[in-house]
């Protein structure tokens, strides 16, 4: 009974004290790996240091770790060869589609391990302040981080400012860092770590030469040799690989801008100018198909709202109340064009239907607006719809205004009127 109880007891006190990890390797090139580690002192008070791991081919460039969403705004953590047998980490912060600036407030310490290791590059990273840097709970089951990476010949730089070329690859994935949480290590990727007083911290300084404590040769401490963690593989990642990403945003815009910029407003135009007996119908299949589309658009934009936890953001919220009440115009205006039929005027549904459609129309344009800056679209996409969304529009309210000065529903419905007269006067003379 003693035998069995201490035996328990060492195997719980095993378990405490040992990191878990979550790993993520890109689809796309299976030679990278990105692991994780969340102490368990800073799971439980919710702030404090955490620890990272890149690994790759030397005969990569650089090898990049970011926080974040898009690169705009995202922490990124550049691995490169230092050219003496080292790497070199460079904290950066994303400013859009630019090259990565060098982030002076990032804390980072590069441990025992790291270096060139059997061809590989090694980088064994504890960060004291990503978590608040980058707003991230230590216990988020869906935290959003990307990778980069740059073939090539290596850099041999020690600056951490050393300037990279564009990459190659990249992507977006999903960690859940409560598969990552465990041990209180001070280097969960070695079996032997050095004490946190002897690990230097690299603030603005070259953080990368390696501190004191670390192995005199790196084949000591090669890469995967951990201390004794559990590597919880794929299950800790979920991959949002960046081409489906672009792709997606790309039909969720196009889909939507051809929606809300021109058909619903081309709807609009026709109903109120073409000179024929069919454009209610005319109208209504336009709008129809307007309508189809933005469903569609919806589709794709929820699914990128939950991947990267933007279903609170204000361009999906208002896209979403834009997209419900839509649901009802199709519903109000046929009520409203067989009311119309049988009574001869215009009923209260008529100025629903029209009032409603035109607020929910000019919401959504502008909605359109804040979903390209929300994508940090290019300037010129920005224009170019700000230029379509600028001449529908207006070209729409212009021709409420002639319709309205041409007597509107009064014109409208005399007009209706004398083409019945004349249809049944044509009927008449051909009976006789």
């Amino acid at each position: 009974m003693r035998l069995t109880t201490s035996t328990l007891l060492l195997a719980t006190l095993a378990r405490v004290s040992t990191a878990q990890f979550a790993r993520f390797v890109p689809p796309s090139d299976s030679s990278i790996t990105y692991r994780v580690n969340v102490p368990a002192s800073t799971a439980n008070s919710g702030s404090g240091p955490i620890f990272f791991q890149i690994t790759g081919p030397s005969s990569k460039q650089w090898i990049a770790l970011g926080q974040g969403q898009r690169m705009a705004g995202a922490h990124i953590y550049v691995v490169y060869a230092d050219g003496k047998g080292n790497v070199t980490v460079s904290p950066r912060l994303g400013t859009g589609h630019i090259e990565p600036q060098f982030n002076s407030d990032a804390r980072v310490t590069l441990l025992a391990g790291s270096g060139i290791v059997n061809g590989q590059m090694v980088a064994n990273v504890r960060c004291d302040n990503c978590l608040q840097m980058a707003n991230v709970r230590a216990t988020d089951s869906r935290s959003t981080w990307l990778f980069a990476v740059k073939d090539g010949d290596p850099l041999d730089s020690t600056s951490t400012s050393a300037e990279i070329s564009q990459h190659d690859n990249n992507g977006l994935f999903v960690f859940d860092l409560t598969q990552a949480t465990g041990g209180n290590s001070a280097n969960p990727f070695v079996a032997a770590a050095p004490s946190p007083s002897s690990a230097r911290t690299g603030t603005g300084s070259n953080p990368t030469s390696n501190p004191s404590g670390a192995p005199s040769s790196p084949s000591d401490t090669a890469a995967g040799n951990y201390d004794s963690g559990s590597d919880s593989e794929s299950s800790g990642a979920v991959s949002i690989v960046v081409t489906d990403t672009a792709r997606m945003l790309k039909i969720h815009g196009i889909l939507m801008g051809l929606a809300f910029a021109v058909l619903f407003p081309l709807g609009a135009i026709i109903l109120r100018l073409l000179p024929s007996p069919h454009k209610v119908h005319i109208h209504m299949a336009v709008q129809f198909i307007a309508f189809i589309l933005a469903i569609a658009g919806l589709s794709y934009g929820v699914m990128l709202a939950e991947d990267f936890a933007l279903l609170k953001n204000k361009h999906p919220v208002i896209g979403m109340i834009v997209m419900g009440g839509l649901f009802f115009q199709p519903i109000v205006g046929l009520i409203h064009h067989w009311l119309f039929k049988v009574k001869g005027k215009r009923t209260i549904l008529a100025y629903i239907h029209t009032y409603w459609g035109r607020a929910l129309m000019i919401l959504g344009i502008i909605n359109g607006g804040l979903g390209l800056q929300l994508a940090n679209n290019t300037s010129g996409g920005k224009v170019a719809y700000a230029v379509v969304a600028g001449i529908m529009g207006g070209t729409w309210l212009a021709s409420a205004g002639v319709y309205y000065a041409r007597g509107g529903s009064k014109a409208a419905l005399a007009a209706r009127e004398a083409e019945r007269k004349e249809t049944a006067s044509d009927g008449e003379n051909g009976t006789r």
